[in-house]
């Protein structure tokens, strides 16, 4: 759905009519032509007759993404399809982003490259590790693409280079962080891959200094079970690996035991099973999952 017609959408929902909405801004042919797609108008303008109808501009955005979503904002496609596992899809995107020309076309189809890899399939050159990393090195203000590619990236670049860059993320500006919701999602995934690759490579007061700063940072949000449960699992498995095991196992089971009372997909815990497995025994395996005693 094109811009004219979301305007055309909340302009009616209001009783105001084409007269009224664009006197003084526009011509009312005019505006009826944009509204109908046959002609595009300029963002001030944009702007006004927004301010004349009473719509905000976020609100406008927020309706016209929710219209759009499959045409539009490619990256929740991306997702749904990597966290599904299907790779045919994931290739189907790939050999389209790999047609297409441009900075931003050869960055989609290396961050395709990187979910196929995660998943068994495809492989990432060091040539476009190299443009990854200079591209990084290379904006000031992180959007909402640029925390989703570096999310993936993590596990791809080189420890002292990932950490650096990691650094000069929490120093740029973020340009969304108050008003996209997923930005804060998107943070919380990189701190968490982030955390997780310094616990694999046995970074364990690099791993502990970064999850104080994740509950410090999120300590006044509000969000849901999910993010607590993460902090859990992430402090636990960190305290583990540094020799309290007693009472990393009790994180950990409280991270699993509200997955489970909160009826989450079975195959969250299964793939948590299959992670916790490269680093507890057997039998504490058996413990940080077993919810017998839960009452339910």
């Amino acid at each position: 759905m094109k811009i004219g017609k979301i305007f055309k959408h909340l302009r009616k929902s209001k009783h105001i009519t084409l007269q009224e909405a664009g006197q003084g801004i526009v011509s009312t042919p005019f505006l009826s032509r944009f509204e109908n797609g046959l002609t595009d108008i300029s963002f001030t303008h944009l702007l006004e007759l927004l301010n004349r109808i009473n719509v905000q501009l976020s609100e406008f955005e927020f309706l016209y993404q929710r219209q759009n979503t499959d045409n539009n904002d490619q990256l929740p496609n991306f997702q749904r399809a990597y966290q599904a596992g299907d790779v045919k899809k994931l290739q189907e995107y790939l050999l389209v982003w790999q047609k297409r020309k441009g900075k931003f076309a050869q960055l989609q189809a290396i961050q395709l490259k990187m979910m196929l890899v995660t998943l068994g399939k495809g492989k990432v050159s060091k040539r476009e590790l190299s443009v990854l990393t200079a591209y990084f090195q290379s904006i000031n203000n992180w959007t909402f693409f640029e925390l989703y590619l570096f999310g993936h990236a993590i596990l791809f670049l080189k420890v002292p280079v990932m950490l650096n860059l990691f650094k000069e993320l929490q120093k740029k500006e973020l340009i969304y962080e108050d008003f996209r919701n997923d930005n804060f999602s998107m943070l919380f995934y990189i701190y968490n891959n982030v955390i997780l690759r310094m616990l694999d490579e046995r970074f364990l007061d690099t791993a502990e200094t970064l999850v104080t700063k994740l509950e410090k940072y999120f300590k006044d949000q509000d969000k849901d079970y999910y993010h607590r449960t993460r902090l859990f699992n992430l402090k636990g498995l960190t305290l583990y690996l540094k020799g309290q095991k007693k009472i990393g196992l009790s994180l950990i089971k409280k991270a699993n035991l509200i997955t489970y009372l909160t009826d989450h997909e079975e195959s969250f815990l299964w793939n948590e099973r299959a992670y916790l497995k490269k680093y507890l025994t057997p039998k504490e395996l058996d413990t940080v999952f077993d919810f017998s005693d839960s009452g339910y």
